[in-house]
């Protein structure tokens, strides 16, 4: 089982971001739950991250990393 699902299972605190530069990839598919915040986006979506510091942000694109 990998570490995202493992996560996801236990209902931990966390936001999902798909970083990938086309919504349309989002929208074709991504993680549910997940967030588009487009990489060079990013300071134009800030607002849309949780403003608690304790919150477990996880960022993907592409595949793994």
């Amino acid at each position: 089982m990998s570490y995202l699902k493992s996560l996801m299972d236990k209902g931990a605190k966390m936001v999902l971001v798909d970083a990938r530069p086309k919504r349309a990839k989002y929208d074709k598919g991504h993680i549910p739950g997940a967030i588009s915040i487009p990489a060079k986006k990013f300071a134009k979506y800030a607002h849309l991250l949780p403003k608690d510091k304790d919150t477990l942000l996880i960022f993907y694109c592409q595949g793994f990393t």
